[in-house]
């Protein structure tokens, strides 16, 4: 190719470009922050999206019994309040609502009192089925349970307690956040 030739000043064109556009590029990427934790287990790997004002926590999971806790933002790492706890359970079955109203006879046999309620849960892509277990003036504790389907070997049970009184619109938005958020990626 000579010097003059059409095909090598467009090559010089298509470099020049390509460095521009790496400079444009690399520093917008540098600046999106990754907004999934991503949790790993023996035989499980999932993502979750911290809701926001809320600080995901592995390390004081275990003594909460779950894999992941998503923290209030400015409370203590070790407070009750404030606290989505989620964790994942081997499945026997694809009964999920038997699951949850097992949980609820325990309930009911701890707390002849309680009361339950329905809630709305949604995840784009697993089943849901959620609800409150309360006793007025004494606990609301917020149970959901995510079902990533027949192929998938687990189950995630999502729960929030808030003590004497209902959740806030602010927790309960957290709440909802994180089932949406969650995904199995493993196995």
């Amino acid at each position: 190719m000579n010097p003059g030739d059409p095909r090598r000043l467009v090559g010089k064109r298509f470099w020049g470009y390509l460095v521009a556009l790496c400079f444009v590029v690399q520093p917008s990427l540098a600046q999106q922050k990754l907004n999934r934790l991503i949790v790993y287990g023996e035989n499980f790997i999932f993502s979750v999206k911290e809701p926001t004002g809320w600080n995901g926590d592995t390390t004081n999971a275990e003594k909460f019994q779950c894999n992941l806790v998503l923290h209030e933002s400015g409370r203590a790492p070790d407070s009750t309040e404030g606290l989505i706890r989620i964790r994942v359970n081997d499945k026997v079955d694809e009964n999920t609502r038997a699951d949850l109203e097992a949980d609820m006879d325990d309930y009911k046999a701890k707390y002849p009192t309680v009361h339950f309620r329905d809630i709305p849960a949604k995840n784009p892509n697993y089943r849901c089925l959620a609800s409150v277990f309360y006793i007025p003036g004494k606990f609301y504790e917020y149970v959901a349970y995510v079902n990533p389907g027949p192929q998938k070997p687990l189950l995630f049970s999502v729960s929030m307690n808030t003590y004497k009184s209902q959740a806030s619109a602010k927790q309960l938005e957290a709440f909802q956040s994180a089932i949406q958020s969650l995904t199995l990626l493993k196995p």
